[in-house]
């Protein structure tokens, strides 16, 4: 089958410790096994043994996808230029809200990447099933949940695995039981994961990068006859864990997420699938934990927040013509509050004023709502079709139809303050303009889909797609009321103001691919180009301008800019590549390339912002009765096209070396062990944000060299 040799080698291309997708290694960790049901046009890949502390880390082993990373556990998902909320994600089928408006816990940190069974992403124009605003991609991690039983009897399965890394004094611990017959099936599982700041290089340390998280799972399944159902609930306690690119650190994420999901297989092609979710989760951030907040040098600040939301997808497939029309309906609903209190301990800010006056220095708190009480809501239908149109000719066609409704309570808060300009201003007029206007905002969205897929011959393949992709401003973009740095992890150094006109975002997006693969080789670039009108930008603007700007140190830094609409435009390559040599030895490698442009910018500032530089990797790969060795090697190259609306600083490229090893001594026992950054290099990564969210600190460095040694056992 082409479609099964395509997936095998598509997924070893990217594997850090890859081993041959064959039934045998079913039992491990490491690979999504050959064969399994993926649709073409996606690419999966799944945690190896080199102890990964979150899912998003796997994103950089995926054509065109890369991690946009504000702190250990605070991995953005990026894909093709586009990040964040721009990218649809969904975790056991729920899509995940963020209880952090300056996005410290996003999606893909909610599930260890010990516990991840698989990410799937798809590769380029996403079809409009795959989700509720698809517009830059769509991403689905899967957690581990044991099996049912093949036999008449009880069977147990599971995993355990442990590991340390050198470099940040990490370690991690996780453990999945089930028991199941055929029919039921309960499930556990727990992680417990801890490290230190991580060294940079000559002991030198990156402040604010330790972490500590625990997570907990369990539920239930059930099959019988085309019959399948499965309840679960999984929690997320993480602890005190640095986020060095932002103005706080975490001081806890905890709640928990319950979903269920059933499916019948009706017969005769026809197949039902449903989804619910609710979600409920609580966040302490602060500047005090791992900063000097509440001393004489820092005032103290903390905000509380809270996310409420819950979901439902229904979707039923027919046969039709030579193929499967997909009828559905989507929903969620979400409620978000965020809360900060600032407490004036410095001496040298004068940050509170009260009628033009500075407050007394000690004990005088400032309390203000940065958002009360909103809600967003998305109510959608989609309808698709899959299937042959000729011989070798197959075209996936889709329709989505998306309603969202958000509004926002009035808001507390906001005191007169010094400006950047050493000028008294006044919070409290914004508030007051804010609570005065209308704040209900609704936007009506059309996703539009086509990928044409033609088989030239047993070893060549291409594609050609066609989408129209909506995607409404987030909460953060429309009810910021005063300027503020809680923008959904930007990490630009800037501070924000909403903009309660935001237009909807509409990109138009074009692909083409080439696949060619024989026995040994394999070649798969990618070309696309999105033109998005309306894109949300950051623009220095007279509202801006009059806003308050909170400062905590009490010194001017970065831009004061306010969410406005521009056009831009999208455009690159994502290539992967590989030769097998002999049964024992291969090579595999990828390419990714993006720019991000402005159209018709007024002042020459053409590039977008956090646009990730020519990148790629290669890895030779030798295995042989249980044993695994790999040599892999890491570019990026400069970037010095970057954006001159928000300040963002150029970067100079860097290569890293990586010794990757691994031994099965008996039948699902894996020991894993290797070197990252051999040659200890300092390096920055140009998604990654800056030091205390202040460009002047000069970008969070990278971490140095890591020894690190995992072990695991699959039964």
């Amino acid at each position: 089958m082409k479609l099964k040799t395509k997936l095998s080698l598509t997924i070893a291309s990217v594997l850090a410790l890859p081993i041959q997708a064959s039934a045998e290694h079913e039992q491990l960790p490491t690979i999504v096994v050959e064969g399994s049901a993926m649709r073409a046009g996606t690419f999966g890949t799944a945690p190896d043994s080199s102890g990964l502390k979150d899912t998003a880390s796997l994103l950089k082993r995926v054509p065109g996808a890369n991690v946009n990373r504000n702190g250990p556990l605070t991995g953005i998902a990026s894909y093709r230029g586009m990040f964040g909320n721009r990218i649809n994600i969904s975790i056991d089928g729920a899509n995940m809200k963020e209880v952090g408006p300056n996005s410290m816990d996003p999606p893909l940190s909610h599930i260890p990447a010990p516990l991840t069974g698989k990410l799937t992403v798809y590769r380029g124009i996403a079809p409009v099933s795959s989700g509720i605003e698809t517009f830059g991609g769509s991403m689905h991690a899967e957690s581990k949940k044991g099996r049912f039983a093949e036999g008449d009897g009880i069977e147990t399965s599971g995993t355990a695995s442990m590991g340390y890394g050198s470099v940040e004094d990490g370690h991690y611990g996780a453990l999945l039981g089930a028991v199941a017959n055929k029919n039921h099936k309960l499930y556990l599982s727990g992680s417990k994961e801890q490290g230190r700041d991580y060294k940079i290089r000559n002991n030198q340390k990156q402040k604010n990068t330790r972490y500590d998280r625990e997570a907990f799972t369990t539920g239930y399944g059930y099959q019988r006859e085309g019959h399948e159902f499965g309840i679960n609930y999984s929690n997320n306690n993480t602890g005190n864990t640095g986020t060095p690119a932002l103005p706080m650190d975490i001081e806890y994420v905890r709640g928990g997420l319950y979903d269920a999901n059933y499916s019948w297989d009706i017969g005769n092609g026809y197949k039902l699938k449903t989804n619910i979710f609710y979600q409920k989760m609580r966040h302490l951030m602060s500047n005090s934990i791992m900063r000097a907040g509440g001393t004489a040098m820092m005032d103290a600040m903390n905000n509380r927040t809270l996310v409420e939301a819950g979901g439902v997808d229904l979707a039923i497939d027919m046969p039709l013509f030579d193929g499967v029309l997909t009828l559905g309906i989507n929903g969620d609903q979400s409620n978000h509050d965020a809360h900060a209190e600032m407490t004036d301990t410095s001496s040298r800010n004068n940050m509170f004023m009260m009628n033009g006056m500075q407050m007394a220095a000690s004990g005088n708190t400032m309390k203000m709502n940065f958002f009360n009480d909103v809600e967003r809501d998305r109510y959608s239908f989609f309808t698709e079709w899959t299937g042959e149109v000729a011989e070798n000719l197959s075209l996936d066609l889709g329709a989505r139809y998306v309603h969202t409704w958000s509004n926002a309570g009035m808001v507390s808060g906001g005191m007169n303050m010094r400006d950047r300009n050493g000028n008294f201003t006044t919070g409290m007029t914004d508030r007051n303009n804010f609570n005065a206007a209308d704040r209900i905002r609704t936007f009506n969205e059309v996703d539009l889909a086509a990928v044409l897929r033609y088989s030239v011959s047993s070893n060549l393949d291409v594609e050609v797609g066609f989408g129209r992709k909506n995607r409404a401003p987030t909460y953060q973009e429309l009810y910021l009321w005063t300027k503020n740095k809680a923008v959904g992890g930007f990490a630009d150094g800037n501070t924000y103001l909403g903009n309660l006109d935001l237009k909807l975002e509409t990109a138009y997006q074009f692909e083409f691919g080439l696949d060619w693969h024989t026995d040994n080789a394999y070649v798969a670039p990618r070309f696309f180009y999105h033109y998005v009108e309306d894109y949300i930008q950051g623009i220095d603007t007279a509202a801006s301008d009059a806003s308050t700007s909170i400062n905590m140190m009490g010194i001017a830094s970065g831009a004061d800019l306010q969410w406005s609409n521009i056009d831009a435009q999208l455009f690159g390559i994502d290539l992967e590549a590989g030769y097998t040599f002999t049964d024992n030895l291969r090579l595999d490698a990828g390419l990714n390339y993006v720019r991000g442009k402005r159209v018709n910018a007024p002042t020459g500032d053409r590039d977008l912002y956090r646009i990730a530089p020519l990148n790629g990797r290669a890895q030779v790969t030798y295995e042989q009765s249980g044993w695994m060795g790999a040599v892999e090697g890491v570019f990026y190259a400069d970037q010095g096209d970057v954006a001159g609306y928000n300040g963002e600083q150029k970067t100079k490229g860097y290569m890293l070396l990586n010794l990757r090893g691994k031994y099965e001594p008996y039948h699902g026992v894996v020991i894993g062990t290797g070197i990252e950054n051999v040659l200890d290099s300092k390096h920055f990564d140009h998604l990654g944000g800056y030091v205390n969210h202040n460009r002047a600190n000069g970008r969070v460095a990278m971490p140095g060299r890591n020894i690190y040694a995992t072990l695991s056992y699959n039964w």
